[in-house]
């Protein structure tokens, strides 16, 4: 397989999801097809959407095919790598349970109508009795979807939660983060002054099916969360400039 030419694949691909070929939620044609589109392998295919795939581009649905996910382009790439298992040392306490109407923007995220009804539960999240986390977590307040806060108690991660108590797979979640200040409830539950730099991370769970089922913000206290990023070349990626010395 010639490297160069799935890149050349995985660019069109880009190009023409970035267009107006290819829009949020539409189907990619089949393997075969786009191997006669550009007359290639169907390997040099599949390592063309492997790229976009990593990318957030595209998502694979197993059994029905490969869709466009509509998230942007736009913001410098990094490709981070972390597991749904996590958190299982911490304890959690719920501090709050409310049924809300989703607005617009919950409504998008959790693939619900506007106006329907959806189940926000707060907790504050401790290791070793530190303050670690403050977490506003969102699902459908249907009677299959509906989470409690004893799902919140259970000695295991979130996404393991959600899947035991919806009984479907959840196979992978979406991230962003961002510094905010911390204030007023959050401020108090992370033990922090007002106005406090943290970092939040907004993540939507998605089942196996490729279907959003929870929605959780989450606040991470300063001095007891560190963020660390590798950063490395991708396999046929270019080189970055620098002449190697002797030693390469």
């Amino acid at each position: 397989m010639s490297g160069a030419l799935y890149q050349q694949v995985s660019r069109d691909l880009l190009d023409r999801i970035a267009g107006e070929g290819l829009e949020k939620g539409a189907m990619l044609p089949s393997e075969a097809e786009l191997c006669q589109q550009y007359g290639v392998s169907r390997i040099t295919i599949r390592a063309a959407i492997g790229q976009l795939v990593e990318r957030g581009l595209l998502v694979r649905r197993p059994g029905v095919g490969t869709f466009v996910t509509g998230r942007s382009n736009t913001a410098r790439e990094f490709n981070l790598v972390g597991f749904l298992e996590e958190g299982r040392l911490f304890t959690s306490e719920p501090v709050s349970n409310e049924v809300l109407e989703a607005d617009a923007r919950l409504a998008e995220l959790l693939d619900l109508a506007p106006g329907a009804p959806v189940r926000h539960i707060r907790t504050a999240v401790h290791r070793e009795g530190e303050p670690l986390t403050v977490a506003d977590g969102y699902s459908a307040d249907t009677p299959e979807e509906r989470l409690s806060e004893e799902d919140y108690r259970r000695p295991v991660a979130s996404a393991i939660a959600i899947g035991i108590r919806t009984r479907r797979r959840i196979l992978r979640a979406e991230q962003t983060l961002e510094a905010v200040a911390a204030s007023g409830e959050v401020a108090r539950l992370l033990d922090l002054p007002d106005g406090t730099p943290v970092i939040r991370a907004r993540r939507i769970y998605f089942t196996a099916k490729d279907r959003p089922v929870y929605y959780l913000d989450v606040r991470y206290h300063p001095s007891h969360y560190d963020f660390n990023v590798d950063l490395v070349l991708r396999e046929g990626g270019a080189d970055i400039g620098f002449i190697p010395g002797p030693g390469g």
